[in-house]
């Protein structure tokens, strides 16, 4: 009587193949995790550069108490140009002053700021929000720029 013996070949390659997918899965999920994270990062770093930036004109305003009000912007209007007061043998108005304060503020932003634009608005009797925005991305719909906004209340 002959005895007819079967065995399995290829099995372990099966449990191999679907060992490596797993394994290619997880690896999937860690760099999913790892781009996010850079994300956060990068988001987080604007946000602290965002308020670095309104707290410097913020000092700024403090320094002249007597024209606030000069300070006022809206995210639509241009930069002002800086005045030619600038020099060490001129002296400046408050109103120059902030001018000048406005015009390298609102350059910073624009240029530490993907997207920077900055307002300053008047919200009651010396009392002002100061508030910068950015882009964090973009609409995948629409493909228009996503901001992020960065307000600061404060009073004179």
């Amino acid at each position: 009587m002959v005895k007819c013996v079967k065995s399995q070949n290829g099995s372990s390659l099966i449990e191999v193949m679907v060992a490596l997918f797993v394994l290619a899965i997880g690896m999937l999920g860690v760099l999913a995790m790892q781009t996010r994270a850079i994300q956060m990062n990068q988001n987080s770093a604007q946000y602290s550069q965002a308020t670095t930036l309104a707290a410097d004109i913020y000092e700024a305003m403090l320094t002249s108490p007597s024209s606030p009000g000069s300070y006022t912007i809206n995210f639509d209007d241009a930069i002002p140009a800086a005045p030619a007061c600038t020099a060490s043998t001129s002296e400046c108005s408050p109103s120059q002053i902030a001018a000048w304060n406005k015009h390298h503020w609102l350059t910073n932003v624009q240029n530490l700021l993907p997207g920077g634009e900055g307002q300053i608005e008047a919200s009651g009797d010396k009392e002002y929000v100061i508030s910068i925005r950015f882009v964090t991305g973009y609409d995948k719909d629409t493909d228009e720029p996503v901001y992020e906004q960065v307000d600061l209340d404060v009073r004179i």
